[in-house]
């Protein structure tokens, strides 16, 4: 039996459109732009959905002395080359200010 809900064509409809239009209207002017100046990566999905990320995460891997785990695999103490925390950075961080008068770390 065939789904006759499903759109059978590429084309958005005028709701689409407009969910699109609102969705701009409602966030582009406070979140988006306060995301954008932040650094953050903002991407938009259908229907008006948001996702916000920080490339700064793309600088924080797991420690491969420790396999993330912090501990030193050999005698049990903190891993020298994480401090113990089980992460590192690829890139160190630095403060930036920012437009609304945050300040935020920046790779």
């Amino acid at each position: 039996m065939e789904d006759h809900n499903l759109p059978t064509s590429g084309q958005r409809g005028w709701f689409d459109r407009l969910l699109d239009r609102l969705g701009a209207w409602l966030f582009a002017a406070e979140e988006d732009a306060r995301a954008t100046a932040r650094g953050w990566e903002v991407r938009r999905g259908p229907r008006g959905a948001r996702t916000y990320r920080d490339p700064r995460w793309d600088t924080v891997h797991g420690c491969h002395s420790c396999g993330g785990h912090g501990l030193s695999l050999t005698d049990g103490a903190a891993c020298p080359a994480c401090a113990g925390t089980g992460v590192v950075r690829s890139a160190p961080a630095t403060t930036v200010p920012v437009a609304d008068g945050w300040k935020g770390a920046r790779s």
